[in-house]
């Protein structure tokens, strides 16, 4: 399946939010994800770089500012329960006005007990406030206190900047790059000799683990994303980081909070699909031309291994079948 779409058609007549490369402290979360005008030209983070090496260009091209018919993005609540979590640690004075949490027992089928609570819930959904339940908020807590609690991932989250956005321009294609980074401490800013820099990730327990945290480095890109702030980090600020470490927060009791240094092989190798990703965007740029998994027939068969089970069994099968005509026991 073919799919061509005339990027021109996008709104050209607006004055782009970012005209430069450079470092953007205030540009709003909504606007990063989903304005085709935030650049001069249609760009690529690493979120979008990871859907282009783990799915196809069309599914990067739907879900993109360049689709001019984007699905309707709804929020699931675990995920609403961590994004507040980060916000309250690296944003916590942005909370009240993103956040509506809901009283204890609230319940909005008691529309005489709750009346004014019901009032509140309505203008903060009118407003395009996250609304949580009160144990959903009572979670959030624990794990900032948790975080409160740990020496180390309490410095690690202080002395910097929160949420600033990089966007820079490919050196070998030319298209714009874009990260925004949870946390920029003051040794990056200022080019220290040690430039640390930590990743906060929100995990189910399964993932928690060491062994866990690898299988979450494998299936959601995370050595990926790590190129891709390494590269915007020297693009704007001329150094990269010397460490990347993740502040591993578990989701459930007992919110156990784990360090996890990436090791730079995997951040090479991270580079790597990321310069696959890069090219095959800037590609699918110049051509207008966004392809799904297959645009042409292409043979697939059984996975390797179910191959070799059959083989294996049908194999013993005819060696059976041979030693019982000839008499063989």
């Amino acid at each position: 399946m073919l799919h061509d779409h005339p990027t021109a058609e996008l709104a050209t007549d607006l004055t782009p939010l970012i005209v430069a490369p450079g470092a953007y402290p205030d540009i709003p979360i909504e606007d990063y994800h989903g304005n085709p005008n935030l650049l001069p030209g249609p760009s690529l983070s690493a979120s979008g770089a990871k859907t282009i090496i783990n799915r196809s260009p069309f599914h990067f091209w739907s879900d993109s500012p360049l689709n001019p018919n984007p699905p309707e993005r709804e929020e699931k609540p675990h995920f609403a329960i961590g994004k507040m979590a980060h916000d309250f640690l690296l944003t916590p004075d942005r909370i009240a006005d993103k956040y509506f949490v809901l009283p204890k027992g609230f319940n909005e089928k008691h529309t005489k007990k709750f009346a004014a609570e019901i009032e509140e819930l309505e203008a903060a959904r009118e407003s395009g406030m996250t609304i949580l339940r009160h144990q959903e908020a009572e979670v959030v807590r624990q794990v900032a206190d948790a975080i409160g609690l740990h020496d180390v991932a309490k410095l690690a989250m202080k002395g910097g900047d929160t949420e600033v956005t990089l966007v820079w321009q490919d050196k070998e294609t030319g298209v714009w790059l874009r990260c925004r980074p949870d946390f920029l401490p003051s040794s990056v800013l200022r080019g220290a000799p040690v430039r640390a820099v930590s990743d906060l990730k929100f995990m189910a327990p399964e993932y928690c683990s060491p062994h866990g945290f690898s299988n979450a480095i494998r299936r959601f890109g995370y050595h990926l994303a790590a190129a891709f702030y390494y590269e915007g980090i020297e693009a704007i600020y001329g150094h990269r980081p010397t460490h990347w470490t993740h502040i591993v927060v578990e989701k459930e009791f007992p919110y156990s909070i784990s360090l996890y240094t990436l090791p730079a092989a995997d951040i090479e190798r991270g580079k790597v699909q990321m310069r696959m990703a890069v090219r095959r965007f800037a590609d699918c740029l110049a051509a207008d031309h966004w392809p799904a998994y297959a645009p042409e027939p292409t043979e697939v068969g059984l996975h390797y291994g179910a191959r070799r089970t059959i083989d294996l069994h049908g194999s013993e099968q005819d060696a059976a079948l041979i030693n019982a005509q000839e008499g063989v026991v």
